[in-house]
């Protein structure tokens, strides 16, 4: 259990003090208002089925011409407007009250098909997440799995602190991720055994050219899982 930072204890007594405000209309009463949540930018089909990325064909060229590890991404929002104001105020300023509804509406668009086993969230390297005091994906991977239904786990650990993906191009992007996720394995780490075979699903606040996702897919393949899937609360296209 991560500690919190003086920022999210400082934060969290505010919260317990003063009214909360809607990121979206400024009104009090709630951190994001239902019928605020219901007004969002949704990431509506057509969309290509392995990426998400927009597009009116089943697949999109660049993943017919090098599939990502992942069998498929799906995303609750578009990340623009208020919604990207709701995830950067939870992730940077810890409005974590902002996750749950956002990660619930998220799972709603998960394929039944799918049938997902575990739902995993993507690792922080551990000085980022003393330095916030908590991991935002693993907030929303856990109220994901609520929502599904299926466990939560964290079988994978983050073994290299990257730069942030913001602002790089695809192939840097994949550069900057390339082997920064391991799965947890030796004595007391029996997660990755107990679910070999099983279909997961990854949970992060954003994706963009999913290459996180398919970084951290591989990890996971790669230690016996049959098929990786990918959630998140909104993407950036």
């Amino acid at each position: 259990m991560p500690i919190p930072t003086v920022r999210q204890l400082l934060h969290d007594a505010l919260d317990a003090v003063l009214p909360q405000r809607c990121v979206v209309c400024g009104r009090f009463g709630a951190a994001l208002h239902l019928d605020c949540r219901a007004s969002l930018p949704r990431a509506q089909p057509p969309r290509c089925e392995r990426c998400w990325s927009p597009g009116d064909r089943l697949l999109c060229d660049s993943c017919v011409t090098s599939a990502p590890a992942y069998a498929g991404l799906r995303a609750g929002y578009c990340f623009t407007g208020p919604v990207r104001r709701a995830i950067l105020e939870a992730k940077f300023r810890g409005m974590t009250t902002l996750l749950p509804p956002l990660a619930a509406e998220a799972a709603l668009s998960v394929p039944s098909a799918w049938a997902v086993d575990l739902v995993v969230p993507i690792p922080l390297h551990p000085n980022r997440q003393r330095q916030r005091g908590y991991n935002q994906a693993a907030i929303a991977a856990r109220e994901v799995a609520r929502v599904l239904g299926v466990p939560y786990g964290e079988p994978l650990r983050r073994v290299r602190a990257t730069p942030a993906q913001a602002g790089l191009d695809a192939l840097q992007r994949q550069r900057n991720i390339r082997g920064a996720f391991a799965a947890i394995s030796g004595p007391g780490a029996p997660v990755v055994a107990s679910f070999a075979g099983s279909v997961v699903l990854l949970v992060d606040d954003v994706s963009t050219t999913g290459a996180t996702f398919a970084e951290v897919a591989r990890a996971l393949l790669d230690a016996g899982v049959a098929r990786v899937y990918a959630l998140s609360m909104a993407r950036e296209d």
